[in-house]
């Protein structure tokens, strides 16, 4: 097979399905089990019959859907992003009574639950949070998304119990995308901006709510206080900001004046990158130590060289697996994406791996499958999957790829392809949003470059190993 003819175009938002089977026929789950309640409906754990991985599903009665084009644009949104830091989606399933949202489970609480417990968090817990919920905001304002205008530590959950490490953002109930000048009123109390009260803002309103966040983690209480909500809005308009109570004696001043670069008025406030890169946030920023045979140029080379089903397969497998499975890949992303974008450059990549530009430039075709100029998140962990990793889910790949049939088909990959197709006008924008790459590959996938002939499992093994 020509190599170059192997490269393919695919968006992950084709890779996450809408079901129209049961989801008993996919997933198991208990309404005893009761893990969360959500803006629209209860939130259950729940088993994926083939993987086995554990997982949340939102149940939502569409008789109690008053907003259907908020949650429309959640489920959107939240297909569309693609970061670390970001709650997943993995599918969904609808029935005449219910929509339910295959949900990335967090089963360690959320930051207001750690602040409540200590009283408040040191210094250094305090920025392990803060950065991360930081990169997550910087990644999606690159989309033009105000989160919610609704930052909050309620919104911060952790996957992990005892680990800061695996802090998660959610809740995109009421974001919204591709607009300069918000006009409408939203927002929890303690942590709203002055401008989202008067009606018309930005994504900087973000910058002042990350900056709250950070106030209260590290003191336990708010900046803004009052006995009812207007009194709280009322302080919130003066904006006079103080440093009072016993537990700031102890924190330095350059920390004070950092959050003073967030929480002031909005032509002052820094971008989330400059935020990022200030001096003080890389002295808390933790420097990991990953398995240098995770990605190199040999981990690139054998990608390029796999069959382009099996590429295909990873790249949704990649989707699917929980983020608190791929620790080494999480730490080797960030390490990489010194921009800290949440997207992985051809130069960045370069300077990782100690390669001239133009030896990525060679095989990009073969990374960056959405063609977006970038390699994302879900493209990185593909690429970097080992056997050990995807050896246990290739029934649960095959299924994927065979869309629930005995084999692989030229048809059932058509059925995949002719979904992107769908997308590729949708989410022309998202390219120029990010950068002014302009898309080489024909979207018409020849899907005999994909798959020649007829494979059932056995043979998929095979072509797997």
């Amino acid at each position: 097979m020509d190599q170059k003819s192997s490269a393919f175009h695919i968006y992950k938002q084709t890779l996450i399905r809408r079901n129209a089977v049961p989801i008993s026929s996919v997933y198991t789950y208990d309404v005893a089990n009761k893990i969360g309640q959500g803006a629209y409906g209860s939130v259950f754990k729940a088993i994926h019959n083939v993987s086995q991985q554990v997982r949340a599903v939102k149940v939502i009665n569409k008789l109690n859907i008053k907003y259907k084009e908020r949650l429309l644009s959640e489920i959107t949104i939240m297909e569309l992003l693609d970061h670390p830091n970001i709650l997943r989606v993995f599918e969904t399933f609808e029935d005449e009574e219910n929509l339910y949202m295959i949900l990335e489970i967090c089963q360690g609480g959320d930051v207001f639950d750690k602040v409540l417990e200590k009283g408040n968090l040191s210094i250094d817990e305090a920025f392990k949070v803060y950065i991360q919920y930081m990169r997550a905001v910087n990644y999606y304002q690159g989309f033009k998304i105000v989160h919610s205008r609704d930052l909050k530590p309620e919104n911060f959950l952790f996957q992990k119990k005892d680990d800061l490490n695996t802090l998660i953002v959610i809740d995109f109930g009421i974001a919204k995308r591709g607009v300069d000048k918000l006009k409408t009123k939203s927002g929890t109390a303690y942590y709203v901006a002055p401008e989202v009260l008067e009606g018309s803002y930005d994504s900087k309103c973000d910058i002042w709510s990350s900056g709250v966040i950070l106030y209260v983690i590290l003191c336990g209480y708010p900046p803004f206080y009052g006995e009812n909500e207007k009194e709280i809005l009322t302080e919130i308009k003066n904006a006079q900001l103080q440093f009072e109570g016993d537990e700031w004696l102890q924190i330095p001043q350059e920390i004070k004046d950092f959050i003073k670069l967030q929480i002031c008025p909005a032509a002052q406030r820094y971008a989330p990158k400059d935020l990022l890169s200030n001096k003080l946030v890389d002295k808390f920023n933790q420097k990991f130590q990953v398995d240098q045979k995770l990605i190199s140029m040999l981990t690139i080379t054998q990608w390029v060289k796999f069959h382009p089903l099996k590429r295909l397969g990873l790249y949704y497998l990649a989707t699917q697996i929980n983020s608190s499975d791929l620790k080494q890949q999480k730490m080797a992303f960030f390490l990489i994406n010194t921009s800290q974008s949440g997207l992985i450059t051809q130069a960045e990549l370069a300077s990782y791996l100690k390669v001239n530009k133009q030896d990525i430039q060679k095989v990009w075709p073969y990374l960056d499958c959405n063609n977006n100029g970038y390699l994302d998140y879900f493209e990185f962990i593909a690429i970097t999957l080992t056997p050990q990793d995807y050896n246990n889910h290739l029934q649960f790949i095959f299924d994927f790829l065979s869309q629930q049939e005995k084999q692989v088909t030229q048809k059932t990959i058509k059925s995949i392809f002719d979904q992107n197709a769908n997308l590729d006008s949708k989410w022309a924008s998202i390219s120029e949003t990010k950068s002014n790459h302009q898309n080489t590959h024909d979207h018409q996938v020849n899907v005999k470059n994909i798959i020649e002939k007829d494979i059932d499992f056995a043979g998929f093994k095979v072509l797997m190993g």
